[in-house]
């Protein structure tokens, strides 16, 4: 079938089942225990004996010196048949387990197979990855949660969307543990197994100037904490196959550098106590910067440099930003010497290249970047600047439309905090990106524990376009309500997925019984992880403030709102982190306020 790095892969005969066991023998006994559930014995030899010769099985060997080294299989009569692989120490991490995977998909698609799957032991870190870049995804656990359960579709190769990516916003809301700013590492690992699941395939990240960290920097000892994290949140990510990304800005620095150094001070477009002239101020930028590359070099697969975004110089200096712009990128690109790519955003670009916002014209801005930016870069573009996609696709570069669809900035992000899933605003960003040929997409997201369910309908509608609403939320509900597929579970799927619709179209028809629906299923379900307890509360907090603002003041309804909201662990950032009950009512009724003038 396939040869190569004296490597040969082909389909087993009864000629090799002599060799079978000399296999056997070269795994360890932490391999044997991964290659579940052979008992290496004879009578695993005649098993093999037997489904060589069985249609619904198929097993395949990598031979190096006619010795078997590798073993894949699968069998089953249903369409996606267990699949189970192996090999010997001496040939682990050569590539191997991944030609042989690749083979067998061909063999189970010529069988009319729609897929595959598996189960992986979840401290198997070398396995999973090697699966999850295969393209298999989480569906749950098994019963004892020892081992995750992975299913491969075939189907979903054939997204015409090959980058779907989360952009986990790190602003410091410092809202515990509604916003990723606060997670420990075992919220990432939740989420990004959530991600696996729905087909998200890429992670970014951005580090906010005050939760920056040096060890020469005294005043950013509270910081401490958060770049081990991180770190380990994006290994994991990459465990589970998704490509990661680490952004930061040109010109940002901690207040304390800010103050510290007056003389070099941005004369700033946006935000101000935090960005510097990077003409003049780059040798206290780049310290900071080149720590951070130094910590997650490791794990992400590039970094991102954003320009004008928070914040940008406009001296004397600065007035050529193209000029500004690449110098940063190259002297970057100096800083990570090969050891990752770089991701450029220019996040104003339409607006710099016109003259606004204080700018200074560039005329052809977008032109004389993408000439510049090296051959099959990407970019992150707004997803509503259409033409400066176009531009970029033009000149051999990978756009990454970011799209505010699942969580708005601007002064809304407090409406995030309020369960809704978007699935109408999805179904209309899908057609519009179809229109538009995107190959990517990367949506921005703050708060996934009240949001997850827009999350996975957003990436998953991107694998299969055709999959009913229904569908994508029973596989959802299976993950989030029946991880261990037992059946005394299954009436909770149909309870969530359910909820699911209520809530959506509430949101869309403002009909009072749907939201009463929405609620009542939420409070019947299951608590296996308090993703489910979140979102419950957070729906019931929704439904007393439907049921109460048109007739209490904003004062009352704030006092009422705590005492109920400060028993439910999602809402501890609005209302128990905060030195007296007086100072978290008054930042209460500032989250409050918009939620009243919205609904």
């Amino acid at each position: 079938m396939d040869s190569g790095s004296n490597i040969t892969i082909r389909l087993l005969e009864g000629t090799d089942l002599p060799k079978i066991p000399v296999f056997f023998s070269g795994l360890s006994e932490t391999s044997r225990n991964f290659y579940h559930p052979y008992a290496f014995d004879d009578d695993a030899i005649q098993l093999i004996a037997e489904e060589i010769k069985n249609d619904d099985c198929a097993h395949i060997g990598a031979f190096s010196d006619q010795k078997i080294v590798g073993h894949i299989w699968y069998r089953g009569r249903d369409n996606y048949p267990v699949l189970g692989i192996g090999v010997i120490d001496d040939f682990q991490n050569m590539g191997i387990g991944q030609r042989l995977m690749q083979e067998i998909e061909i063999i189970a698609q010529q069988h009319g197979k729609l897929g595959l799957s598996l189960t992986c032991y979840m401290e198997n870190y070398r396995a999973i990855r090697v699966y999850s870049k295969q393209g298999y995804r989480l569906v749950g656990r098994n019963s004892n949660d020892t081992q995750f359960r992975m299913i491969r579709c075939f189907a979903d190769q054939q997204s015409s969307f090959s980058i779907r990516g989360i952009y986990a916003s790190g602003v410091p809301w410092n809202l515990t543990p509604l916003t990723t700013d606060t997670w420990s590492l075992e919220d990432w690992k939740w989420y990004i197994e959530l991600l696996n699941a729905a087909g998200c395939n890429l992670l970014k990240i951005y580090i906010w100037p005050t939760q920056y960290y040096h060890p020469d920097e005294p005043s950013l000892g509270c910081n401490t904490w958060r770049y081990p994290v991180w770190h380990d949140a994006l290994e994991y990510a990459q465990v589970m196959g998704m490509e990661t990304h680490v952004g930061f800005s040109t010109g940002t620095v901690p207040p304390s550098i800010w103050l510290r150094f007056p003389q070099f001070r941005a004369e700033d477009v946006n935000y101000t106590g935090i960005t510097l002239c990077w003409q003049r101020g780059k040798e206290q930028i780049l310290p900071f910067q080149d720590y951070l590359i130094d910590t997650f070099a490791d794990v992400t697969d590039s970094f991102v440099l954003w320009f004008a975004d928070p914040g940008a110089c406009i001296c004397s200096n600065c007035q050529d930003s193209f000029k500004v712009m690449m110098n940063a990128f190259h002297i970057l690109s100096d800083r990570v010497d090969g050891r990752t790519d770089i991701t450029l955003c220019p996040w104003w670009i339409e607006s710099i290249e016109d003259g606004r916002l204080g700018f200074s014209s560039h005329p052809n801005l977008r032109y004389q970047l993408a000439t510049e930016i090296p051959d099959g870069s990407k970019v992150i573009i707004r997803g509503t600047e259409h033409k400066t996609i176009d531009i970029m696709r033009e000149h051999g570069l990978t756009p990454l439309p970011l799209t505010f669809c699942l969580d708005p900035e601007g002064g809304f992000e407090s409406n995030n905090i309020l369960p809704e899933p978007k699935f109408r605003q999805i179904d209309q960003w899908l057609e519009a990106s179809f229109e538009s040929k995107h190959e990517a997409s990367l949506a921005y997201r703050l708060t996934p524990y009240t949001q997850y369910s827009s999350d996975y309908y957003f990436f998953n509608r991107q694998l299969h376009p055709k999959k009913s609403r229904n569908s994508i939320l029973t596989e959802l509900g299976d993950f989030i309500c029946n991880p261990r597929n037992q059946k005394e579970f299954a009436d909770s799927v149909t309870c969530f997925v359910s909820a699911m619709e209520s809530l959506d179209k509430w949101w869309y028809d403002r009909h009072r019984p749907n939201l009463d629906d929405a609620v009542h299923q939420l409070r019947n379900l299951p608590e296996p992880h308090r993703a489910v307890t979140g979102l419950s509360d957070a729906a019931a907090i929704l439904h007393y403030l439907v049921d109460k603002s048109a007739d209490l003041s904003i004062e009352k309804l704030t006092e009422e709102l705590r005492l109920k909201m400060s028993v439910m662990p999602i809402f501890r950032g609005l209302t128990l982190d905060h030195l007296c009950s007086k100072r978290a009512q008054t930042f209460l009724q500032l989250h409050i306020q918009s939620w009243v003038e919205r609904l």
